[in-house]
Parts: C-alpha cells; structure tokens; sequence
C-alpha cells in the first residue's frame, strides 16, 4: 500500500524530525511503500493590512520589556536565517526521511497514494499548522483513501479553534477511517468537541521503534560534551528552570554539560549522543522525556505551561513517573529523590504493552476498506 504522511514542516525541531523518521519507518516496516510529504512553510507574513499594527505591537512590548526576546520582524528573520540553521538537520531529512517536498497540498492529486496518515507531533494545534483543515485531509476530500491519524495531538487540553473552524474540522474528522491521539485528555476532546467517539490513546511513534536505533544513530556524533555530566535541554529557559538546573549541580556534584555556542543547530545525531551520554537530564520538552524514558535516563521534566502541560502529563501519568514533572524546585529538597532510580523494569513493561497496542491499531487501521470517497 501506498501512504502519505501528514506531519508538520521538517526544519529544525529535533522531536518533530524523529518522529516522522519512526512513524516512517514503523510503517515500512509494517511493509508499505511510505512518503513523507513536507510542506515548504515560510512562515507567512501578515496580511498586508494588519502588518502595521502587529509590528507596532511587538515593537512596543519590547520596548516595555513586557516580553523578553521578542521579534519584531520575526517572519522575515525565519526565512532568511532557516537556510543556513537547518544546514546539519537538514541532512538528517534527506537521508532517513527523504521527503516529497510539496509547495501546498494542492499539488497532492488523486490516486498517488492509497492512504494518509496525518501525525503525529502538534499538527491538531492551529497556530502550528497553517491551514488547520488540511490536518484533517481537507484536499482529499472525495477521494477513495483510507484516512487514519496516528498520535496526533491538540498540544494542550484547551480549546484553541474558532467556532467555524471547529464545525469544518469536525466534519472532516467523520470522515476518518481511524483516529488515534497522543495524549489521553485528547480522547475527551475529540469526543466532547468534534463529536468523535471512538479515538484510541497511542504511543508517540518514537517510542514504537528499539532504543537500539537510536543508539545506532547517536554513534554516529562527532562530539560527546554530555559523558557523565548534567545535560539540559531547555526549549524556552526562564529563571525558575535555571534555578532547577543549579539545584541538581548542587546535590549531585555533576557538572553541567556546555554544547559549544553556534547558530547552525547540531545534527539529530548529536542531539541523540547528548542524551546517550548524559547521567542525568533536565528538560522542558516532551521529546525529551521521551528519550529520558527509553535510554534509562534520571531526570527532572519541568512543566512548560507556554507549549502546554497536558502533553507530558499525558506521558509521564502512562508510566507512573508523574512525580518527575515539576514547576519548580523546593531548595530545601535534599535531591534524594531525584538521584534514585527510577523502576525502570515497570517502565519497560508499560513500553511494551502500550507499544504492541499501539502498533495493533495501526495494522488494523491499514487494513479498514474504504467507505468514503
């Protein structure tokens, strides 16, 4: 069978590029012909009309500090800096993932692939994904294809859509084959929200393949700054992060790791080798948490409330290590706690059941004939 995966554009976001490697390859190896289909986002500018008043909006917080770091022209900053920062992922995408590139959706014409598997990663949050509809296969409506989602996910637990973009969306979602979504709250909101009853909870696809992959590929790193030391991967660091950081120099006498500055972003495979490396994690991501729990890593997730909390909830909740997700730290912790394993036999054990429940959906999904088109 022919599939086309549906997943957010392939720059530099090092979760969203693994995960569309593993879903890619958890398919192939479920032996289907799979294209990943990369939609060429440069970030689009404001309408001409509104570009005044959204520059002068952010130019005045600024100026009133009101937001640290903020760009004023930040789409044309994108555009002309991504060429160059996505230089090393970019061989990653050619490579593992070997994209069909496509200008827009449109370009997608009937009969090239049997089915669409949209996810996984963010691509239900609408101020990720352009033109939201397209998540939910608006262009290949009438089409004889089965649609299935795999893990996709809202990214947070509120409702982020627009009355009449929530009513378009969940016409579209009747139209699936098969839904499946990354965080258990998201089985409520399909339910409660676009009146679909009948959504699975599934893994995120990268934790479908053998960690021995990842290992494979983490070997292949120039550089190993993380051997036996703190690794911190922070993707928005504030003073109460810092704080925690600090804290865990403090009560285990590790070092923390310094990645050498440099404005190109280190290939995927060093990014692997880091948490390969590391003795101990402190991350506000959900990817990694992710490779936390599969390479057997000691850390503390720290809830970022800006990206969305349910996302790791969700997973930490899934393999009884909630304890793990903090929003500080209290300085009086003796670190005890946190430098104790975790029970890590009952987490492979969860891996595996969820993993062969995840992997029954997809199979099953793939066989469904098709009733629509």
């Amino acid at each position: 069978m022919k599939i086309a995966i549906i997943t957010l554009p392939l720059h530099t976001n090092y979760g969203g590029l693994l995960q569309a490697f593993a879903l890619k390859s958890t398919l192939e190896g479920l032996g289907h012909e799979v294209t990943v289909v990369d939609l060429k986002d440069k970030m689009p500018l404001p309408v001409w009309y509104k570009a005044p008043f959204i520059y002068a909006s952010r130019a005045l917080k600024k100026m009133l500090k009101q937001s640290s770091g903020i760009e004023v022209f930040r789409e044309l900053k994108f555009r002309r800096e991504l060429p160059v920062r996505a230089a090393q992922t970019q061989k990653f995408v050619e490579r593992l993932i070997d994209p069909r590139i496509v200008k827009s959706y449109k370009n997608v014409k009937e009969g090239e692939y049997d089915a669409f598997v949209v996810g996984s990663d963010q691509v239900w949050r609408p101020r990720y994904f352009g033109k939201i509809e397209d998540a939910f296969l608006m262009f290949t409506r009438d089409w004889p294809v089965l649609r299935i989602s795999y893990a996709a996910s809202f990214g947070t637990d509120q409702l982020e859509y627009e009355y009449e973009m929530l009513q378009s969306c969940s016409k579209l979602m009747e139209g699936f084959d098969a839904v499946s979504v990354r965080e258990d709250v998201a089985v409520k909101m399909c339910e409660e929200w676009f009146g679909y009853e009948n959504a699975s909870h599934v893994l995120d696809p990268v934790m479908l393949l053998d960690v021995q992959k990842y290992k494979e590929l983490a070997a292949e790193a120039a550089e190993h700054p993380c051997k036996g030391k703190i690794m911190t991967y922070l993707l928005d660091p504030t003073k109460e992060k810092a704080a925690v950081v600090d804290f865990m120099t403090r009560v285990s006498g590790m070092e923390v790791a310094q990645s050498p500055k440099t404005y190109v972003v280190p290939p995927v495979q060093q990014w692997l080798a880091d948490f390969c490396d590391a003795d101990f994690v402190v991350t506000d991501s959900f990817h990694g948490c992710v490779l936390s729990l599969l390479l057997h890593k000691k850390f503390i997730a720290v809830g970022n409330s800006l990206r969305g909390m349910s996302r790791m909830n969700s997973l930490l909740t899934m393999f009884g290590l909630d304890d793990r997700l903090v929003q500080g730290i209290d300085p009086e912790d003796d670190g005890e706690f946190w430098l104790a394993e975790p029970d890590w036999e009952a987490v492979d054990a969860v891996l595996a059941q969820q993993r062969e429940k995840s992997l029954e959906f997809l199979a099953e999904a793939l066989k469904k004939e098709v009733t629509n088109g």
